[in-house]
């Protein structure tokens, strides 16, 4: 075995055996799962047959965790209160309400005031209510305060937020930069512990907002950002599985260059990051014009200047918090586990003191596929391997719920960043 390899697989196994509670959380993902089990049932059970406990919900009344994702990892903790977001921004004079719910556990006062993060969801996701449950659950777990909200002209019905869906631009990224500045304000916010946790796309706007607002007073605290498989660039933010029917290939859209999509970038091709056709996996096609955002938009690849806008690699090069990468065994959008690599790749660049992919050494380059070979590089255990759709995971995807994700697999990470004294800065 080579010597890097035997050398992080050291690393892993002494972040496994750090702290019993920590290791509680982590477990799944220091590889003592390796092998998925069945998401959790509603028979009061989870996959490894553990009894599940009732966690308090916010009108008092217990909530069966078996029914939400199999959250029974998680103790117990009070009730949780829902408080309607009521935040209100203005773009160029035009006033949009959000729609939204800050989650506060009844225990966090101003006398012991508590973390605060802030989520902000994936394209394709009614963030509201869509991601409340699991949230709720989490919040009272690790007695912090939750916002979940709908990204301007996102959302279904009495939940959809006003304002224009600009896939990133300056109606997202003010949103969520107020929802951050305005609902820190509160007495019972401990605003050195704030952070975002970002699902897919959501991370388009929080890299742009934070590259843009950083230096305000509240965005300027932010002590973190959890990113759950966010594209980093145009290519990956555009690219989906060839379907000619629909438009997408049966080759790339206009753009899809070298310097846009990141070929050239430390061992990174095109027939890497974006496989053509192999068995039952479907091509991966970047930057079609018959795929999403630009069958919304209509701004190919090509159109530089209002992709500079939406770029989280770029952004993240000014990365002044502590960042965590998650990735799946199986991506939720993506056919690679490129972006991942960028993303660790950029943040190298950037003034953070600690950034993590997964499970690996913190604050050094991703892990090649050669160096994961026998090693627990990518997330999976009893929730699952993947969230859906995974469109190429060729039928193996064992489906994380999104309670699951909430309840099983952030609230480790979620500790990660905020103990700061136990994982500490390392460079």
């Amino acid at each position: 075995m080579h010597i890097s390899l035997i050398l992080k697989l050291t690393f892993q196994i002494r972040r496994c055996s750090f702290g019993g509670l920590l290791a509680l959380w982590l477990a799944t993902g220091c590889g003592s799962d390796p092998t998925p089990a069945a998401p959790a049932t509603t028979s009061g059970t989870d996959a490894g047959g553990t009894d599940t406990a009732p966690i308090g919900g916010s009108d008092g009344t217990a909530v069966d965790v078996a029914t939400t994702g199999g959250a029974d990892a998680l103790p117990a903790a009070g009730t949780v209160e829902k408080i309607d977001l009521k935040v209100s921004v203005s773009v160029l004079g035009e006033q949009a309400l959000l729609q939204g719910l800050v989650l506060k556990p009844t225990a966090c006062t101003e006398a012991k005031k508590c973390p605060f993060v802030v989520v902000v969801g994936d394209y394709n996701h009614n963030a509201h209510p869509d991601y409340v449950g699991g949230a709720q659950l989490m919040a009272s777990a690790l007695q912090v305060v939750v916002a979940v909200f709908n990204l301007p002209g996102l959302g279904a019905g009495s939940n959809k937020s006003e304002g224009k869906d600009d896939i990133g631009g300056v109606w997202h990224q003010t949103a969520v930069k107020e929802v951050l500045h305005l609902k820190s304000a509160a007495n019972y916010i401990d605003t050195a512990q704030m952070g975002y946790i970002t699902i897919g796309t959501g991370l388009i706007s929080v890299t742009k907002a934070l590259k843009t607002f950083g230096t305000t007073a509240s965005l300027a605290k932010l002590k973190f950002l959890i990113d759950v498989e966010g594209p980093v660039d145009r290519c990956s933010i555009s690219q989906a599985p060839l379907d000619e029917a629909a438009g997408i290939g049966p080759g790339d859209g206009p753009g899809a260059s070298d310097s846009a999509c990141h070929f050239s970038s430390k061992g990174g091709t095109h027939a890497a990051m974006y496989p053509p056709k192999t068995g039952n996996k479907p091509a991966s096609i970047v930057c079609s014009p018959g795929a999403w955002p630009i069958t919304k938009t209509g701004q190919t690849c090509s159109d530089n200047s209002w992709w500079v806008e939406r770029d989280p690699y770029a952004a993240l090069k000014g990365a002044f918090y502590r960042y965590q990468r998650l990735q799946f065994v199986h991506d939720h959008s993506l056919p690679s586990y490129w972006a991942s690599r960028l993303a660790i790749q950029a943040v190298a660049g950037s003034p953070s003191k600690y950034f993590a992919l997964n499970n690996m050494e913190p604050c050094g380059a991703a892990w090649t596929d050669e160096e994961c070979i026998g090693a627990p590089c990518w997330l999976e255990g009893g929730y699952g391997n993947g969230l859906a759709p995974a469109p190429y995971s060729d039928g193996a995807l064992v489906k994380i719920t999104v309670d699951g994700l909430f309840t099983q697999v952030l609230p480790g990470y979620v500790k990660r960043m905020l103990d700061s004294t136990a994982n500490k800065d390392c460079r």
